[in-house]
């Protein structure tokens, strides 16, 4: 149960940020794309401690590890994907261009 907290925790926080950051976006705004980007992460630290606070304080027995580590693993795995995509279509394009 905890990791499953700590898990919709981290997606319910992180999809909340996008689609406060890229609702009605802009390109030709940058101002407005920097000020969303900085209120969609107070609302998202908002919500994250909302939504810890309510897990600690109704919850008995919580595994407050292993609810922290599922959180960092969700939170740290979207990078490591999005890194090994890019170096393997940089790599890929890399190889057509050759042939």
């Amino acid at each position: 149960m905890s990791v499953m907290i700590g898990v919709g925790s981290c997606l319910f926080a992180n999809s909340l940020f996008a689609v406060l950051v890229f609702r009605g976006y802009r390109a030709q705004e940058p101002g407005r794309l920097l000020l969303n980007i900085y209120g969609a992460e107070v609302a998202k630290l908002v919500v994250l401690i909302g939504l810890f606070g309510v897990a600690f304080a109704t919850l008995d027995g919580l595994n407050v590890p292993a609810l922290l580590v599922a959180y960092l693993v969700i939170q740290v795995a979207s990078t490591l994907i999005a890194a090994q995509l890019s170096a393997r279509a940089a790599s890929r394009s890399g190889t057509q261009d050759t042939h």
